[in-house]
């Protein structure tokens, strides 16, 4: 007979489970199932087209699934079967599938094994990719599969950014999320990453397409007039601890990381030397070199204060907590708000020491001893492979001409 809702609503459960097997020949192997605790369930028979053995697949309980539904839900399996498929074996291989999928590489991880292979690398861009992975992508995007990411899922990441004015940020972002993406297509071939990161499958990169928002970051072109170095010396508008370390960093002609960063003990104040160490030098991976800057009155007096200020027995600007140095992002907060309160016109950090570079060759000092003040890394084969000569006497004299012609251009003002 064939099987009705009264029927099965009226079906009483036994000791044991028993079927009620449906009389519609349209689709042979129907049925329910009724558990001793009442529970009625769908299912089919069949016998499977893959190794002959008679199945049963379950279609669902009732009443949440209608008779009608569990028989279209039948005629469809019932179907699959007749073209070979095998209805159990099928859900069985999506399980897996999905337990393999589960265990894929996603673009969080990604991004954190580009962020790991440029920490190993001693690359300070490290923290910037893990800064810009939990502020500007969603996390429902680092929860993705990398190799499912599309270039659409790109696009949404950077043009938010973009429109909101920050067209450099976009395009930084857009470079990190690229050389991700590179690495995880090529780590399995890299002996670093061989057989220790997850299985991104990733066959191209999504990035590859995706346009940059301005065509090139624009130069560096800001530097500080004469009077503006003059205003910015004397200054009351920013806190002690961040003019001091403008001013050191103008003074000396440093990176401001370097001048951030920078611990006691790497100042020899009876040597007047500062000797920064090569894993600190942005050139870190070009030489181990440290890179001596030789320390005039000026530079000594700036220290005291310094020291006398922030009073930390490690770091000359020590951060909030006194755990670590300052970071580069404080500094520039800083700057930003003291642009706004003194109407000087923009500039950031790193324009000092630009300013240092010019106003320096202003005083007569060559270029090949500016860059040597700075630390610049000279890519001649001689200063690369052969030129061991550490110049310092000829630095010493530079800095000394330096800081007096620093200080007729400041007036004789006090520090």
């Amino acid at each position: 007979m064939s099987l009705t809702d009264k029927a099965i609503r009226d079906a009483k459960p036994k000791e044991s489970v028993y079927r009620l097997r449906d009389g519609n020949v349209v689709c042979r192997g129907f049925g329910v199932t009724v558990a001793p605790s009442g529970t009625k369930t769908f299912f089919l028979s069949y016998t499977s087209p893959e190794d002959g053995k008679r199945k049963q697949v379950s279609l669902g309980a009732f009443p949440a699934v209608s008779l009608r539904d569990a028989r279209l839900k039948a005629a469809e399996t019932r179907k699959s079967v007749d073209t070979g498929i095998d209805p159990v074996a099928a859900k069985r291989d999506g399980i897996a599938r999905r337990m393999a999928q589960r265990e894929l590489g996603t673009l969080g991880d990604l991004l954190d094994l580009y962020a790991s292979d440029l920490e190993m690398d001693g690359k300070r861009t490290a923290k910037e990719v893990r800064r810009i992975t939990t502020k500007d992508i969603p996390p429902a995007l680092l929860a993705r599969p990398a190799h499912l990411v599309t270039r659409d899922d790109i696009l949404d990441v950077l043009t938010p950014i973009a429109q909101r004015g920050k067209l450099i940020h976009s395009d930084n972002v857009r470079a990190y999320l690229r050389a991700a993406f590179e690495l995880g297509l090529h780590a399995p071939s890299m002996t670093r990453w061989r057989g220790r990161t997850k299985d991104f499958q990733i066959t191209f990169n999504p990035v590859a397409t995706v346009r940059k928002s301005v065509s090139r970051k624009p130069r560096g072109q800001r530097n500080l007039s004469p009077d503006e170095i003059r205003t910015l010396w004397q200054t009351t508008l920013l806190t002690r601890p961040m003019h001091l370390a403008l001013l050191l960093i103008l003074a000396t002609g440093q990176r401001v990381e370097e001048v951030l960063e920078a611990t006691w003990s790497e100042f020899d104040l009876d040597q007047k030397i500062w000797r920064i160490p090569g894993e600190r030098r942005k050139n870190r991976n070009k030489t181990a070199e440290p890179h001596l800057v030789p320390l005039t009155y000026l530079h000594i007096a700036l220290l005291q204060a310094i020291k006398a200020e922030t009073g930390h027995s490690a770091f000359l600007f020590p951060s909030r907590t006194g755990e670590g140095p300052r970071r580069y992002d404080s500094l520039n907060h800083s700057v930003r708000r003291y642009i706004g309160a003194s109407g000087l016109a923009s500039f950031s950090p790193r324009d000092l020491r630009r300013t240092f570079k010019t106003v320096a060759g202003s005083f007569g000092l060559s270029l090949e001893i500016r860059n040597r003040l700075q630390g610049h890394g000279l890519s001649d084969v001689g200063s690369v492979h052969y030129d061991r000569y550490d110049y310092l006497t000829e630095k010493r004299a530079a800095m000394l001409v330096w800081t007096r012609s620093l200080r007729r251009l400041l007036k004789g003002r006090k520090l």
